[in-house]
């Protein structure tokens, strides 16, 4: 059900990721159950699994409020605010970093932006050179 090679995880319910414990709360905050209470121990424990799963999930409003509450806008690698800041995945999605939580997410302004994606493309390239010229060599072949 959860595929972390992509961005957006299509059918995920927010009981696959926080299935009801038996007279405990389902965020695994090790609080006990009492009166009424069924599945969460307080609203807070409610709304922290929804964020969570929200982003699980690639809510990309929910990523991006709750990164701006964490970082301000200001860019993980140099340093800078940027009003036009970008939410980007640190394990790239094509290496198994979708599905995430926050702690694989970082803001980032454009440019380093543009500058981390082509330094991952030169070195998707170089890791795959070997295959490139295989696969070249057989066609010619």
């Amino acid at each position: 059900m959860i595929n972390k090679y992509s961005r957006y995880q299509a059918g995920l319910n927010l009981n696959y990721l926080y299935p009801t414990i038996e007279g405990f709360c389902a965020c695994r905050c090790g609080q006990k159950l009492s009166g009424k209470q069924k599945k969460w121990a307080s609203r807070e424990c409610n709304d922290k699994a929804f964020i969570e799963y929200a982003i699980f999930k690639g809510n990309s409003s929910i990523i991006r409020e709750e990164l701006f509450k964490r970082d301000n806008g200001f860019c993980s690698t140099c340093g800078v605010y940027n009003d036009n800041w970008q939410a980007d995945h640190i394990l790239p999605v094509s290496k198994g970093g979708g599905a995430c939580n926050l702690d694989n997410f970082q803001t980032i302004c454009p440019h380093c932006h543009k500058i981390k994606t082509k330094d991952q493309y030169f070195a998707h390239l170089k890791a795959n050179s070997s295959h490139a010229s295989v696969k070249a060599s057989i066609l010619l072949w």
